[in-house]
């Protein structure tokens, strides 16, 4: 009788922290594929000194100059603006943004991209580049002034 109490507790002491792992794993999970997406503007907002270690960015493909090398690594350079502006694209009015990887395959010019990345020294360098389609995609409401 003593054996089987032994065993029912290292049971339950197991199947709590099996839980709590899976808890804290989903949590995990959870919290870095969750980001706020900031626009280019916001990011224009911040000091070209200050580094930003993780930060996601909506923005337009500027009509700009795009680079995109293949040699000795890929490399894409290119210009975002805020969705929907009417503005025409100008240096000032961008942010510069570096990404290392393949061209997605809809990325152009006036394409609507999700960016992660980091911010240093007034550029965006990109991890992940995503590439919305436009029909698709609704920037969010500007904050209703009174």
């Amino acid at each position: 009788m003593l054996y089987h109490s032994l065993m029912n507790s290292k049971f339950i002491t197991l199947f709590v922290a099996v839980l709590v792992v899976a808890g804290l794993m989903v949590f995990q999970a959870t919290k870095t594929s969750s980001a706020t997406v900031i626009v280019a503007s916001d990011l224009m907002a911040k000091d070209p000194k200050e580094i930003v270690r993780r930060i996601r960015v909506g923005g337009r493909v500027a009509d700009l100059p795009i680079d995109y090398a293949t040699e000795p690594t890929l490399r894409l350079s290119f210009r975002i603006m805020d969705p929907g502006k009417s503005e025409p694209s100008t240096i000032e009015n961008t942010i510069a943004v570096v990404y290392e990887g393949l061209r997605p395959d809809m990325f152009a010019a006036g394409r609507d991209v999700i960016i992660d990345g980091h911010f240093e020294g007034g550029i965006l360098y990109a991890a992940t580049l995503l590439t919305q389609c436009p029909s698709k995609y609704e920037p969010p409401d500007a904050p209703k002034s009174e």
